[in-house]
């Protein structure tokens, strides 16, 4: 079943707009199984590439707002996500990527 959501939610990714996503993690440790998280989030996209999501997971809710972006041959994304479990003080991360295609 949540195959064929995530089939059905692709496609509509290519638009700019509200959307609604659903994400699976398989969390590792030493590369031993510790647990699953999903996530079902509702967002909205703008015409410029920022992206903004919200919506509850396992053990709590989570949001993460995001951008990309190309100059040339330089591709430039980057997201900050916050989750926030009934089991643990909040977890932030800040990712960025610079790619240069050939």
């Amino acid at each position: 079943m949540r195959y064929l959501l995530l089939i059905l939610l692709i496609p509509m990714s290519a638009f700019a707009g509200p959307y609604i996503e659903y994400k699976h993690e398989y969390e590792m440790r030493d590369w031993r199984y510790t647990k699953d998280v999903n996530h079902l989030r509702v967002g909205y996209k703008t015409d410029n590439n920022l992206y903004f999501e919200i919506g509850p997971m396992t053990d709590g809710y989570s949001h993460e707002a995001g951008y990309k972006f190309k100059v040339n041959k330089f591709t430039f994304k980057g997201k900050l996500e916050t989750k926030d479990t009934d089991l643990s003080l909040p977890k932030s991360k800040l990712e960025t990527e610079i790619r240069y295609s050939f």
